[in-house]
């Protein structure tokens, strides 16, 4: 893969309650820009994002997965997280180094647990949010109702960009409210035809438009002089007006697209390069040195660990995010957590086990190295050419749900004391230590799903 400049890059968080559909929708952006050529299905175990042995056996997903696509000349990062409540940790995470979530909404269910949850750890954040309507295929989805329930939860800011035609078991077609087109599939999916809206949804598409673009002109004052003197916007114009209110939250976007299908999916990809800002767009994370990053390669080298992993054949792996200048193989850096020294002896890129190779990752992209010696998620990496600070530590959820464990042979201790160590290495809202009041080693998680998991690792 190549490396892209920082205005072609877009990162975003895949989020959504189990059973939403998000790793299958994973599966179709991976297709769409030729990462893979055959889509796997969460059935069948041989997805891309859920590859780990407890992935496979439960079919759903436990940990996030980071993945990347490429689609017209714009490379996009995203992250499947999973959508069990009991692993809300990733969830932080990944809300850390992505600049917009996109949230799956079941078409049969509406607002879920899991989807109330998220939210509360992405308003933490501050994170723009487009919710995306899924699974509207099936005989039983609801999309008026979902709108209904969704503007009740989460207020008049969730505004639909389009609406199905066919929704159930005969849907085929996307009404795209901004460029007053139809978007037509074929049974296989893949990319739209593209129609005239019927006459009988004209003075609906129309109206809805109309508001639209009165809602994007709303966040620059520019904007709304220009719809004022005109009645309308230029694309180019609605563009920066959707990419001001949904980078301040002043709109929550509605989109629709049936995974299982592989409908809408190709819209959706356009919409994240059009209209989701890219990393040099978002505003600047200072440190603790008072150093402000902009996203920018002329910025002061500055990467930050949002997830570790560790494989059989590689050791560990550190995931990180570059807010400023470049991470380069063979590169000497600094921890700023700790000031150890380190050095960078691989770069890669990629989706879930499938990695590339490359020389180096600039500002704004994500990148993957392995067998840091004392990096662990949360820690900054910098040059030792000037004093860049740490950017700020994601929350990590307190434990709410503990029980006692031991090695079955007692000659296991040492062995089980390192295999605890690991775990917390790779998922930091696990905590194991030993209770002095009960005598006895206590293992603490997010819920029993999150703790009965752990033995997998």
């Amino acid at each position: 893969m190549k490396v892209y400049e920082t205005s072609k890059i877009r990162n975003i968080n895949l989020l959504g309650s189990a059973k939403s559909g998000k790793t299958t929708l994973s599966e179709c952006m991976l297709l769409q820009g030729g990462v893979i050529t055959r889509r796997g299905s969460v059935k069948d175990g041989n997805t891309v994002s859920d590859y780990r042995e407890i992935e496979l056996v439960k079919q759903n997903s436990v940990s996030s997965t980071v993945m990347c696509t490429e689609y017209k000349n714009h490379k996009i990062n995203f992250i499947d997280n999973p959508g069990f409540v009991d692993y809300i940790g990733e969830v932080y995470a990944s809300s850390k180094v992505t600049d917009a979530a996109f949230m799956v909404i079941n078409a049969q269910e509406g607002t879920e647990v899991g989807t109330e949850m998220q939210w509360r750890v992405l308003n933490k954040f501050n994170s723009p949010v487009v919710f995306v309507v899924n699974q509207l295929d099936h005989d039983k989805s609801k999309f008026d109702e979902v709108i209904n329930d969704l503007k009740a939860d989460f207020g008049n800011k969730v505004v639909p960009l389009q609406f199905p035609i066919n929704a159930g078991t005969g849907f085929n077609a996307i009404v795209d409210i901004l460029s007053n087109k139809v978007l037509k599939y074929g049974k296989d999916g893949g990319v739209a035809t593209i129609e005239d809206v019927p006459a009988n949804l004209a003075d609906k598409v129309e109206e809805s438009r109309n508001a639209i673009i009165e809602s994007a002109a709303e966040g620059d004052e520019e904007l709304m002089e220009k719809f004022f003197e005109e009645g309308t916007l230029s694309p180019e114009d609605i563009s920066k007006g959707l990419k001001l209110s949904i980078m301040n939250r002043d709109m929550f976007p509605l989109i629709c697209v049936s995974a299982e299908k592989n409908m809408g999916v190709d819209s959706m990809l356009d919409f994240i390069i059009n209209n989701i800002p890219s990393p040099d767009q978002t505003p600047a994370v200072t440190t603790s040195a008072g150093v402000e990053l902009h996203n920018n390669v002329n910025d002061p080298a500055a990467a930050f660990i949002f997830k570790t992993s560790i494989e059989a054949h590689l050791g560990e792996l550190s995931f990180f995010r570059v807010y400023g200048g470049e991470i380069a193989e063979g590169q000497d850096i600094i921890n700023a957590n700790n000031e150890s020294k380190e050095r960078i002896s691989q770069v890669m890129v990629g989706s879930g086990k499938n990695r590339t190779k490359i020389n180096k990752v600039v500002a704004g992209d994500f990148g993957v190295t392995i067998k840091l010696k004392d990096a662990r998620t949360n820690h900054t990496l910098t040059t030792n050419k000037t004093n860049v600070g740490s950017i700020a530590p994601f929350e990590i959820p307190e434990p709410i749900f503990s029980l006692s464990i031991k090695a079955t042979n007692s000659s296991d201790d040492e062995k089980l004391g390192v295999a605890l160590n690991d775990l917390q290495r790779v998922d930091p809202s696990v905590r194991a230590g030993f209770s002095r009041e009960l005598r006895e080693l206590v293992l603490s998680g997010l819920g029993e799903l999150h703790i009965n998991t752990i033995k997998w690792y």
